[in-house]
């Protein structure tokens, strides 16, 4: 019996991986040169307005404003960035809550508590995934990204851990 490619469990992880660095690569390729461009124009429109008097249309509210989105483009590019130069972690858990949200008009995002930490999945991770669901998860500690998300068996009522307490372990993931 001939097997398809998109049957093989390992391939669709491998690809699903993927997809969600190459996003990560999009996230920095986006929010890095807004970051730069809004950081040139908050340090030209300090200059100009601190020792020219305002000549080339600086003005404080302007600084501030330009500040604002600067810092805001900087958090997001720092975020993807860390990612992509950091190592993936991966932590086993009990779900404690889950739920989708739109974030915008078009894109609904899904997500998971484990313990403290909220992590972001899409509607393919976490499908079947529900509150009281023990899962090993690997995930882009920065941005808070769920990678790949595996359901395990619950600890048993012995364990150090205890029923509800997440349990962390960083690992050294190959991409």
């Amino acid at each position: 019996m001939k097997q398809n490619w998109k049957d093989d469990p390992d391939l669709q992880e491998e690809m699903h991986r993927r997809g969600v660095r190459n996003r990560i690569v999009r996230s920095a390729i986006l929010w890095t040169p807004l970051a730069g461009i809004m950081g040139l124009l908050l340090l030209f429109y300090v200059w100009d307005t601190a020792f020219n008097s305002g000549d080339h249309g600086g003005s404080w509210v302007l600084v501030v404003i330009i500040g604002v989105m600067a810092a805001l483009f900087a958090f997001q590019s720092g975020q993807a960035l860390l990612d992509l130069y950091g190592e993936p972690a991966t932590r086993t858990g009990l779900v404690t809550r889950r739920w989708s949200r739109s974030d915008s008009f078009v894109i609904k995002s899904h997500y998971i508590r484990l313990g403290k930490q909220i992590l972001r999945g899409d509607e393919f991770q976490l499908a079947g995934v529900k509150e009281g669901d023990y899962v090993d998860v690997t995930y882009y500690s920065y941005s808070a990204v769920i990678i790949w998300l595996d359901k395990v068996p619950a600890p048993e009522t012995g364990n150090a851990a205890g029923p509800g307490r997440a349990q962390d372990r960083s690992t050294r993931l190959s991409h």
